[in-house]
């Protein structure tokens, strides 16, 4: 049986006393990272619906790619379609925070190779990350609040 020396009685207990907070911030801010790619992934494919959905709307923008007879009603279905995943803008939201007004559309015009011209739709969201342990991402550090934000480009095409 081996005996340990009078000098070393506690020293893995000093040792893992001294080490837990570290793995403790570490294993929490791999968690909460993972949760901010997530909120990342599900507002960018939202963003990319509401672009998607407003390059094809009918009448939303004119021929001079100015705002058409249909832009605000498409605004407001395309908002719902990014911040609830329905246009009609019920249930829960698809991220923590994340408001139809958190969604902006823009029409612009712009020249095409080969000449021509044509109109981009031009969507932009933006909401704060939502942690666990509240404005930060990594428990007991203050680093500050992480903005999630997504701008989606998508050629006017009308119905």
């Amino acid at each position: 049986m081996n005996k340990v020396p009078a000098g070393q009685l506690g020293a893995a207990m000093v040792e893992f006393a001294i080490l837990l907070p570290l793995m403790i911030v570490l294993v929490f801010g791999i968690t909460e990272m993972g949760r901010a790619i997530y909120q990342q992934t599900t507002l960018s494919k939202a963003v990319s619906s509401g672009a998607r959905y407003m390059s094809r709307s009918f009448q939303s923008v004119s021929a001079d790619c100015s705002q058409g007879g249909n832009w605000a009603a498409s605004i407001t279905n395309a908002s719902n379609l990014v911040a609830f995943g329905n246009q009609a803008g019920s249930g829960t939201p698809l991220l923590p925070d994340l408001d139809a007004g958190d969604v902006s559309f823009t029409s612009e015009q712009r020249t095409v190779t080969g000449g021509g011209d044509a109109c981009v739709i031009i969507a932009t969201a933006s909401v704060d990350f939502s942690a666990i342990f509240g404005d930060t991402i990594v428990p007991f550090l203050d680093l500050g609040p992480i903005t999630l934000g997504a701008t989606v480009e998508e050629r006017y095409h009308g119905e």
